[in-house]
């Protein structure tokens, strides 16, 4: 059995790629809805009619909040079990995990995307996933230091078959270094700047409670504006790009066959 376990607010235009995506991969989604008013909940139902949505407890979207309930939901489950935000498409070897019978927790590093510098937004279409789409990226090397997370840099996530609890410092980020070279996270939250990828971005911070908008302040990266939003990706993520179609496909190939040679 595998479970994802995903928090979102107004994510409609991530998630019929992300759904189509991840039924692939999990049996099992319970989707923690932070009260959208938008048709994430419909493409849910439409897509997943047999995943759990679920109306979050919390007031607000912060951080601690959150691992609280996500851990809580986790212990509700079975076998391999994760969370996941949106932007975030697990890829890869996943079958390895199912002959691991004993307790194990296994940490997934970062390819991170987005579009060249002076680029036109990409034209993006649900009729092909996003990897066929988006390959101008880097891996993230070093996911330890926890101050990189207010740089946008991304931390490792966990994939485990047992409940864990989440750190108060980092939360469902981990800073322990990837131990698979073959399963890891397409982080996506950079790579559609078009409209409605700058707005789903933008929206985050209407959720976050007063208390941590003041400690977090306005550089962190869910308090930017649209300005420093898009100076981040420039200052922090593009000059680490590169083309990443062949090692797209060599993690992809899992999911997503090669077609036969005509």
């Amino acid at each position: 059995m595998r479970t994802v376990v995903c928090h979102f607010f107004n994510e409609e235009y991530l998630l019929p790629w992300w759904l189509a995506h991840h039924r692939r991969i999990f049996d099992h989604g319970i989707m923690i809805d932070y009260n959208s008013t938008d048709e994430s909940r419909r493409i849910i139902q439409e897509m997943c009619p047999d995943w759990e949505i679920v109306t979050t407890r919390n007031a607000y979207f912060d951080s601690a909040c959150i691992d609280r309930e996500v851990e809580d939901y986790e212990r509700t489950c079975t076998g391999w079990r994760m969370a996941l935000n949106v932007t975030e498409f697990l890829y890869g070897n996943v079958a390895q995990l199912d002959k691991i019978v004993i307790p194990a927790q296994h940490f997934l590093g970062n390819y991170v995307f987005t579009q060249p510098r002076n680029g036109a937004p990409h034209e993006l279409t649900y009729s092909r996933p996003l990897h066929e789409q988006v390959s101008f990226g880097y891996y993230e090397t070093d996911p330890r230091p926890c101050e990189k997370l207010n740089l946008g840099l991304r931390a490792s996530r966990s994939i485990h078959n047992y409940p864990v609890a989440y750190a108060r410092e980092g939360g469902r980020h981990w800073y322990q270094m990837p131990t698979l070279d073959d399963l890891a996270i397409f982080y996506y939250g950079y790579a559609v700047l078009n409209e409605e990828g700058i707005a789903r971005k933008l929206q985050i911070k209407t959720k976050m409670s007063p208390e941590e908008q003041n400690a977090r302040g306005s550089e962190h990266p869910n308090m930017v504006t649209r300005e420093k939003f898009l100076a981040n990706i420039d200052r922090y993520h593009r000059s680490r790009c590169s083309d990443l179609g062949g090692v797209l496909a060599r993690i992809a190939r899992h999911q997503y066959a090669a077609a036969p040679a005509l």
